[in-house]
């Protein structure tokens, strides 16, 4: 395949993995705030445990989706985003919570408490997600502001 064509390709799978993602964690998100109370003679623990995987399907699809964005600037390709350098080293730090932070979490579970680490791993992807949503507004108001101003889109070193 030319690779032009596998470009595009990428970009498509990447766009697929960003919408399912936030699709995935959107529904999640709307399936446990309408989801009935606990009846008032149970301990609540269906309950309880449908919102901790709830969370946990949250921030495995949210982290898929930062993932996903951040893919290219990872692995040092060019984005036909257009990220400039600062933009693309949040990207790449955004990877390192994830990917990282899961490994560090991992190894810290295992020698200590599985618990905290999970809830630490969720932090880090909790931090990364909110980097990527930065990154990305940073980049839409770049590019808003060169379609108003006349200019071009492109990355600015």
């Amino acid at each position: 395949m030319p690779s032009r064509t596998v470009s595009k390709a990428i970009t498509a799978v990447r766009a697929l993995l960003v919408a399912a993602g936030v699709a995935v964690a959107a529904l999640t998100v709307l399936k446990l705030a309408t989801m009935p109370p606990p009846p008032p003679d149970s301990d609540g623990f269906a309950h309880g445990m449908a919102a901790l995987v709830g969370g946990l399907v949250i921030a495995v699809s949210l982290g898929v989706a930062a993932v996903s964005v951040v893919l290219p600037s990872l692995l040092g390709r060019a984005d036909p985003l257009g990220f400039n350098r600062w933009q693309r080293r949040v990207l790449q730090a955004a990877g390192l919570l994830v990917v990282g932070g899961l490994v560090v979490s991992l190894a810290y579970g295992l020698l200590t408490d599985l618990l905290l680490a999970g809830v630490l791993w969720f932090g880090l992807v909790v931090v990364a997600i909110l980097g990527v949503a930065v990154t990305l507004a940073w980049r839409l108001g770049e590019v808003i502001v060169a379609r108003l101003s006349g200019a071009t889109a492109g990355p600015t070193e």
